[in-house]
């Protein structure tokens, strides 16, 4: 028996840093936030991170903040789960 075709949201939050290379970006995601979030949350987030500076990646630390806001992507089974 198919289900009957089901949509789905799926939001993250993404945070992109640059780092101690040169044109090199590191990027955080978090996903299902909450609905609440705002601007200022992401940027005192990413603020903090920064302070802390606990993240070596790659390309070395991050070192400032580059972009960050909301994904949101709706997805459509077409062809759902057959039980």
């Amino acid at each position: 028996m198919r289900k009957e075709e089901v949509k789905t949201l799926d939001k993250q939050v993404y945070i992109t840093f640059s780092t101690e290379t040169e044109g090199r970006n590191y990027i955080m995601r978090f996903y299902n936030p909450k609905d609440s979030i705002t601007q200022t949350d992401i940027e005192n987030f990413a603020n903090w991170v920064l302070s802390q500076n606990m993240f070596l990646t790659r390309y070395g630390e991050l070192v400032s903040l580059v972009d960050g806001g909301i994904i949101q992507t709706t997805r459509t089974d077409l062809i759902p789960l057959i039980e």
